[in-house]
């Protein structure tokens, strides 16, 4: 044999060795049990019963064959669902624009409000927002 034909063949042997154990590794870890959940603290049996019985209660189990909710499938069935607040845009807007004017916007660096870091730049905002709030 030549040395290119057995580097080669060195070569097409480590490939199949690396493709076979990436292949294989997820397999020897699936009987593993993670001993800390991701979320925190892990539910009991008890709890995860209740909470299953909670959800067909109220149409929260998806059908698998078709993507939908039970109570999507069949709303006069379920109570319906508590709604919520909504804002229209003008109004997440003024809040927003409100917000960086204040320093009520938190720094990504420090995870802390502009106006704890820099008090004198937003000093002005908090003395118009205490007026604003005294006078309604």
């Amino acid at each position: 044999m030549t040395t290119r034909t057995t580097s080669s063949a060195l070569n097409l042997l480590l490939g199949s060795l690396a493709l076979a154990a990436a292949t294989l590794a997820p397999i020897a870890h699936a009987g593993e049990v993670d001993p800390a959940p991701a979320g925190g603290t892990a539910a009991s049996r008890a709890e995860v019963r209740a909470d299953r019985a909670a959800a067909v209660r109220n149409g929260d189990v998806v059908n698998t064959e078709t993507g939908q909710t039970a109570r999507e499938a069949n709303p006069k069935r379920y109570p319906q669902a508590a709604k919520t607040e909504t804002k229209s845009r003008q109004q997440v807007r003024a809040e927003t624009v409100s917000a960086i004017r204040s320093g009520d916007v938190i720094d990504a660096e420090s995870g802390k409000k502009l106006n704890e870091l820099n008090p004198k730049r937003y000093a002005k905002a908090a003395s118009a927002a205490a007026a604003a709030s005294g006078a309604k």
